[in-house]
């Protein structure tokens, strides 16, 4: 048998090739195993790989044979390897949210996501590196180390998902499985080139993940195009596994792109009365990032609006500081992962936050406010304080907002850029200036996907990733990805890195 490439492959084009006999499920993951093995030492992507992968396949190609000879249709994620983000628990492998404290942590049980995965086919190659506990945007851990943008090794590739979203980019695996309580799958998504997509709120199931906070945690797919993360999500949410999706349902004209109103959201472009943005060090470098991103996302627009023949609204605009005054993590925190780590299911050395802190395994530069802030100040930062329910009110005003703008206009999605700047360079752990907080507070679905590149450098020989982000109404998930689905073939910006 030829070798089989499996740079770009989709799942629809494997189990073609698994149909005709161009590959099997063992070559496939053997290829990705033998692409991590040369490549990850460099781009830290990977925390552990699954030992039991290789005789999963095997018995997938077992499979395979029977379904083909019965006629039976492939299940949606037959022989697919996925990556998933190590705060996904699995009974197999030990699940560490990138802390050293947790490193041998283990449960009796799959988290939910991960059972409907295995039970639709799915391989999972290995768990990837995060963000220590899904806290911010570089993916520094203490168990991980630094994992690096594949595009540009000088930069990170943001985070928290960051691990998944430069595997995905880099060829290791054919789908992967992140998590977004902030910015967490699109972020990476936008500094490594892939798709990122954050479902509505409780769509898909978060019980078994290392948690953050109850109000805005979700689990989401990342993939290289926006039809496998399609099929991705399908799994992920619990549809029928067998569906096919029919691109004429959904959102009307989500090809042609006619009669679709798409509000520009102006706060989210530069500096200028943007909330939380800041210009922390070198206030030039970031203002011209900062042009560079907007230039790319404007002719974006221009190019959706041309081919497409959809209608732009401008000068759209929600105001505050919503980091300041909507975000919930500093106050669940503290409570959810208490409760995740209490549980009879786990099996850790550590039961609580602050066994974790008076150990002192975890890396310190990397963790943020949020994991300090139940324990230096527990009467304020509680579900039961006044601050906290202050939030809740200005998210509920928020989502008012957010729902009055979408019927007032006629909008079908709002778009911005996912970062106002380029992802921050290795060594610093904090990547400001990213979009992805309207979403995660009001519960809205976003996606975020490919839009262009910086022009090339030494350091980036394809220029670094720079992604659009489009928010959709609430619940109208399928919506949003059809018409992502057709703004990403208008664009067509994925591009596989250089590795060597």
């Amino acid at each position: 048998m030829a070798p089989f490439n499996v740079e770009e492959l989709t799942v629809s084009s494997f189990h073609t090739a698994l149909r005709q006999g161009d590959t099997t499920c063992a070559d496939v993951l053997t290829t990705y195993l033998t692409r991590i093995t040369t490549h990850d030492p460099t781009l830290k992507a990977l925390i552990i790989t699954n030992p039991s992968a290789k005789a999963t396949a095997t018995e997938k190609d077992q499979e395979t044979k029977q379904l083909l000879k019965n006629g039976i249709p492939f299940p949606p994620l037959h022989g697919v390897p996925i990556l998933l983000k190590d705060n996904y628990t699995t009974s197999d492998l030990p699940t560490s949210a990138g802390c050293k404290a947790l490193q041998s942590l283990t449960t009796k049980f799959d988290s939910e996501v991960v059972s409907r995965l295995r039970n639709a086919g799915a391989i999972i190659i290995g768990k990837t590196n995060l963000h220590e506990f899904a806290l911010h945007g570089t993916t520094t851990s203490s168990l991980g180390g630094q994992t690096v943008n594949p595009y540009d090794k000088s930069r990170t590739p943001g985070g928290s998902s960051g691990g998944t979203a430069a595997g995905i980019a880099a060829n290791f695996a054919l789908l992967g499985c992140g998590t977004d309580t902030m910015n967490s799958c699109r972020s990476p998504a936008s500094a490594c080139g892939v798709v990122g997509f954050r479902p509505s709120k409780g769509i898909v199931p978060v019980s078994g993940i290392v948690p953050v906070s109850s109000t805005q945690d979700v689990a989401g797919p990342i993939g290289r195009s926006v039809e496998d993360v399609m099929v991705l999500y399908d799994v992920m949410r619990g549809l029928d596994v067998f569906a096919s999706r029919d691109c004429g349902s959904g959102l009307s004209g989500c090809l042609t792109g006619q009669g679709v109103r798409i509000g520009v959201l102006e706060w989210y472009f530069g500096f200028e009365d943007a909330g939380s943005a800041t210009l922390e060090g070198d206030g030039d470098r970031i203002r011209d990032e900062n042009r560079i991103v907007k230039g790319i996302i404007r002719d974006a627009l221009v190019s959706v609006q041309d081919e497409l023949d959809a209608t732009l609204v401008p000068r759209l605009g929600i105001g505050g500081d919503l980091l300041k005054n909507a975000d919930t993590q500093p106050f669940e925190f503290r409570t959810c992962l208490d409760t995740f780590l209490s549980s009879q299911d786990v099996d850790s050395k550590y039961r609580s936050l602050k066994s974790i802190v008076d150990a002192g395994e975890y890396h310190r530069e990397a963790v943020t406010d949020v994991f300090t802030a139940g324990l230096e100040n527990p009467k304020v930062f509680c579900t039961g304080s006044e601050e906290y329910a202050a939030r809740l009110l200005v998210i509920e005003a928020l989502k008012e907002s957010v729902k009055e703008i979408f019927e007032n206009y006629h909008l079908d999605a709002l778009v911005y850029p996912h970062q106002r700047q380029l992802p921050v360079k290795v060594g610093v752990t904090r990547q400001p200036n990213r979009n992805g907080i309207l979403a995660a507070v009001t519960g809205s679905p976003a996606i975020c996907i490919p839009a262009g590149f910086t022009e090339p450098t030494s350091e980036a020989p394809l220029g670094v990733p720079v992604g659009l982000e489009l928010m959709g109404e609430n619940e109208e998930d399928d919506d949003l990805l059809y018409l992502a689905r057709g703004i990403e073939k208008v664009l067509s910006a994925r591009k596989a890195p250089i590795l060597s």
